[in-house]
């Protein structure tokens, strides 16, 4: 056994473990961060857009040395047939609020690891937390390897499949009904060469999301981000609907390298990077008990994460939750009192932001999973309703009204459209 104690040990090198290690290292206290990679970032996967808001909450001022990519100014969103393509494309003007940057993770978050550790928290690397330690119905410790490593409050922040509160009791095993499959390609540009392709300018960057083909009919979708000299391309599937699909994600992110509308716009890159990732999509239906006598669950490893249709989020929601554990840590601390009953602050700080935002989209993805034609006949019709518009071929032209209600015909009815409509609108 180790004689070694600490205030606060978490338990993962992400973005919410890092800022709540900062967090407290900067209010003065000690703190043990635990990475069982090799490098905080180094097994860490996200499509790699952050908003900047919650840099600031965590670090007012401070964050803007953060080795960020490019700053989004052009939104992009692209729904997919199989040879074709109908997209959205939208110039943000500068100095707008809502910042948001694409980020590489190997970078952001090898960067907070060591923002925190300049503050004074014992960063440990290539390290495994095997198993809490339950003593007396409160955590107390984590195992690696032999050794106990001995604390008053344990944050896990461990990622979306956290066995650590799985085998603590907190949480249920995860189920295919609650994650989805993501994976991505880094694939290198010269800067310049980005800027021409995407009609951006200086550091300016770009997001383009995507729906139809690119999931071949499955509940999910695609992302292509700019960044500095890469461009940051994938796909996110439910993972219980590609379960019985006859394809796989790796063939479907191949296909989407070759589809006409993404392949001008990689040609001739170099494969830097080849990743996936499972995601959390469950929101408040898959949210275990965050808190408990002496134990706090963070970012990923709680659910934090929400597909709203038009953004993904979780990065965001990571930082604003080790926030959260690491001031409700400090009153904990500062009490002596390590009960679920003084750390219940931490779920009070939570609706604040992250849990009320779960409870807005908390329909999302049931409309998402449930309405087919997201992913099949809308993205036909829309590509449908363009050809018909702009195809001029000598023969009587029609009015717009009445191409839209022949095309709407042709692949679906105009009370399905309806249907799917409302219910979008009241789970978005």
């Amino acid at each position: 056994m180790s004689d070694e104690h600490f205030p606060v040990i978490v338990v993962g090198a992400g973005l919410a473990g890092c800022a709540a290690a900062y967090r407290l290292a900067k209010a003065g206290y000690d703190v043990l961060l635990l990475e069982r990679g090799k490098r905080p970032g180094g097994k860490n996967v996200s499509g790699g857009r952050l908003y900047s808001y919650a840099l600031e909450a965590l670090m007012p001022g401070e964050w803007l040395d953060a080795p960020l990519e490019r700053e989004v100014r052009r939104e992009m969103i692209m729904t997919m047939t199989e040879r074709g393509a109908v997209t959205v494309n939208g110039l943000l003007s500068p100095n707008h609020s809502g910042t948001s940057y694409t980020v590489l993770r190997s970078k952001l978050d090898g960067w907070l690891a060591k923002k925190a550790e300049q503050a004074g928290a014992l960063v440990m690397t290539g390290v495994t937390a095997t198993e809490i330690v339950i003593k007396d119905g409160k955590a107390c410790g984590v195992l690696v390897g032999d050794e106990r490593l001995e604390a008053d409050i344990i944050i896990c922040a461990d990622g979306a499949n956290s066995l650590l509160a799985e085998n603590a009791g907190i949480t249920n095993k995860v189920t295919m009904e609650n994650i989805a499959l993501g994976v991505k390609l880094v694939v290198g540009l010269p800067e310049q060469t980005i800027n021409d392709r995407f009609n951006l300018s200086g550091e300016d960057g770009a997001a383009c999301l995507m729906v139809g083909d690119c999931t071949k009919g499955l509940a999910g979708g695609g992302f292509l981000y700019t960044n500095k000299e890469s461009l940051s391309l994938g796909l996110v599937v439910d993972a219980s609907s590609i379960k019985s699909a006859k394809t796989n994600i790796a063939d479907m992110i191949e296909e989407l390298k070759e589809h006409p509308a993404i392949s001008p716009l990689i040609v001739g890159g170099q494969l830097l990077e080849y990743s996936a990732h499972l995601i959390p999509e469950g929101g408040l239906n898959m949210m275990p008990k965050v808190f408990d006598n002496g134990l706090m669950i963070a970012g990923d490893a709680a659910g934090f994460v929400i597909n709203s249709g038009l953004t993904l989020r979780g990065m965001d929601y990571a930082i604003l939750s080790g926030i959260a554990a690491a001031e409700t840590a400090i009153k904990s601390i500062q009490a002596a009192d390590y009960s679920a009953e003084q750390l219940n602050q931490y779920e009070v700080m939570l609706r604040l932001n992250v849990l009320s935002d779960m409870e807005t989209f908390k329909k999302v993805r049931g409309f998402m999973k449930d309405t087919a034609g997201l992913y099949t006949a809308y993205p036909k019709l829309a590509e449908t309703i363009f050809k018909s518009i702009f195809t001029v071929d000598g023969r009587p032209a029609k009015r717009i009204s009445k191409v839209m209600i022949n095309s709407i015909l042709s692949h679906t009815s105009v009370w399905q459209l309806i249907k799917d409509g409302v219910k979008g609108a009241l789970s978005l």
